[in-house]
């Protein structure tokens, strides 16, 4: 009985993995079958019918949104860092911190599907800007700061950089 059933057992799974393999197959090299959606994906998002092996006239894309951030030393002004083109807020601004990497290091912006930049006319007064160009961002950033300085000229400390809507 047992030896019956673990026949039955290894005959259910070698099954198995035959459907899943064909199912696979259906959707070419440019991806895999996603059961839930009963489509095939491709490793980039997009999804596409399946036995269409992924056409570049059938693949429907799938948009996606990009995050940015930009993490600055307020502390002693020695540096700062962007991030681009992350999946998620959280990712872009962690991202920012270690590419910052030093301890005064703290976000002054996060962004989605736009562009983003800072400015300062002391080193504790870093502010940030948001826009739809980097010219939108680098100007929203010099408003910002002359909104809230505390003297000095204001100048822009990092320049503009994009994360687009896909």
């Amino acid at each position: 009985m047992k030896s019956h059933f673990r026949t039955m057992l290894l005959f259910f799974i070698a099954f198995s993995i035959s459907l899943m393999t064909q199912a696979d197959s259906l959707c070419g090299d440019k991806g895999f079958f996603n059961t839930v959606l009963n489509l095939c994906q491709g490793y980039n998002g997009g999804v596409w019918s399946a036995g269409s092996r992924g056409s570049s006239n059938t693949q429907q894309h799938t948009p996606r949104d990009y995050f940015g951030a930009i993490a600055a030393d307020v502390v002693e002004g020695k540096e700062s860092a962007r991030a681009n083109n992350h999946v998620s807020a959280a990712a872009a601004k962690q991202a920012a911190l270690q590419g910052c990497g030093l301890p005064g290091c703290k976000v002054i912006i996060a962004y989605k599907n736009g562009c983003g930049a800072t400015a300062t006319s002391s080193l504790r007064n870093v502010v940030g800007g948001i826009g739809d160009t980097p010219e939108e961002a680098e100007q929203n950033a010099l408003d910002k700061c002359e909104q809230t300085k505390n003297g000095g000229q204001c100048q822009i400390w990092s320049r503009a950089k994009c994360s687009y809507y896909e």
